[in-house]
């Protein structure tokens, strides 16, 4: 009793080279033991991934690349010494992502990122308003298709709980146990080069090309965690959420940890400033704050965003 477990871990996939020769060059001289960073960005967000890739810099991470989606985005890497990638021409990919904003950028990645795990890379998919204060390789664990950070704010909201419904007139059964989870940041997480990894990145993918006005964040979600039901067969990924203090959101930041004196000491592997559309401002706040020592940086700031 006891001793049974199950494989937690999918076995990787045999690397096709044949699927973009031109970027497995660049990830054979760019990658660390088969991993890396991706970003992708356009020139709107050109400020934002200037702070993103000097905080890599500042940490000592050699193993990032830059999916440029257009050339100002290329010139700017090249003047900064920044790995790049940019992608064959490919016609309604290609003319989202260089004039979208974040959630146009966000929903060309699923496809994009296939290559990479075909390739046989494990990719530590980035977004841009993403401040780096640690290796973020040295705290996975590597025994999931996918580790995701979490828009979880404590243990309940990002690890799971048992929420109760309550319907009276139903009586003696006027309880019901429904299990929530708060969703997977889709614009962090690491995906490892499996067969799981890549079905999930088509099925995101497709329905973002068949359902135009859906999110991605949503569809990632839904993918990753609705079981098989009449009519749907469900994925069968492996999924492990990332710790929220070392993979920090910027609720969990601005609205517990900087007001805990405790809190304030730990030092988290990235924050990732997705709650808040002033993005920026916070981006160089959290530098500040954690890299150059100001403690009253993160104070000017409410916990929350107007609309």
């Amino acid at each position: 009793m006891g001793t049974v477990k199950a494989l937690r871990t999918n076995p990787t996939v045999s690397p096709d080279e044949s699927v973009n020769p031109r970027l497995a060059k660049i990830l054979e001289k760019v990658s660390v033991q088969n991993e890396i960073i991706v970003a992708l960005a356009n020139s709107n967000v050109k400020s934002m991934l200037e702070v993103w890739f000097n905080s890599i810099k500042k940490v000592g991470i050699t193993n990032y690349l830059v999916v440029a989606l257009d050339d100002v985005i290329v010139d700017f890497c090249k003047s900064n010494d920044v790995p790049f990638y940019k992608r064959d021409p490919e016609d309604g990919v290609d003319s989202i992502a260089k004039t979208g904003g974040n959630h146009a950028v966000s929903g060309t990645k699923f496809r994009i990122l296939r290559e990479f795990l075909q390739l046989g890379y494990g990719v530590l998919l980035s977004d841009v308003d993403i401040v780096y204060l640690q290796n973020p390789f040295d705290y996975l664990h590597r025994d999931s298709d996918v580790e995701s950070m979490t828009d979880g704010h404590n243990n309940m909201t990002a690890y799971g709980y048992n929420d109760v419904f309550d319907e009276p007139s139903m009586g003696w059964a006027r309880y019901a146990h429904t299990m929530r989870i708060w969703v997977y940041n889709s614009g962090f997480f690491y995906i490892r080069p499996t067969v799981a990894s890549i079905e999930l990145l088509d099925r995101v993918a497709g329905r973002l090309s068949r359902e135009p006005k859906s999110w991605d964040q949503a569809v990632f979600n839904e993918e990753l965690f609705y079981p098989s039901h009449p009519g749907y067969e469900g994925l069968h990924a492996a999924k492990r959420t990332l710790d929220f203090y070392l993979f920090m959101n910027s609720k969990v930041l601005f609205k517990t940890v900087r007001k805990d004196p405790n809190l304030r000491k730990l030092k988290p592997v990235v924050v990732h400033v997705n709650y808040h559309p002033d993005k920026l401002p916070r981006m160089k706040a959290v530098v500040e704050f954690y890299v150059n020592g100001k403690q009253d940086a993160l104070d000017p700031f409410p916990e929350g965003s107007a609309w």
